[in-house]
């Protein structure tokens, strides 16, 4: 069965995580760590994120 990498965790305080299924952290993007986000940013954080790591790398194009 596969999970999703990435997911949305809502904290105690109503703020809410990237969280990181690969590496069980916060997700980090830009060298900013998502945690502490409204729901609207963590969506659009998860959305981008998601995105990029489904984008195929330019060595797996170059080695296709």
């Amino acid at each position: 069965m596969q999970h999703d990498r990435y997911e949305l965790v809502l904290d105690p305080t109503d703020h809410w995580t990237v969280w990181d299924n690969l590496t069980g952290v916060p997700a980090v993007f830009a060298g900013q760590i998502l945690a502490g986000l409204t729901e609207a940013e963590a969506k659009a954080a998860l959305r981008v994120l998601t995105a990029v790591e489904r984008k195929p790398s330019k060595a797996a194009e170059n080695a296709a």
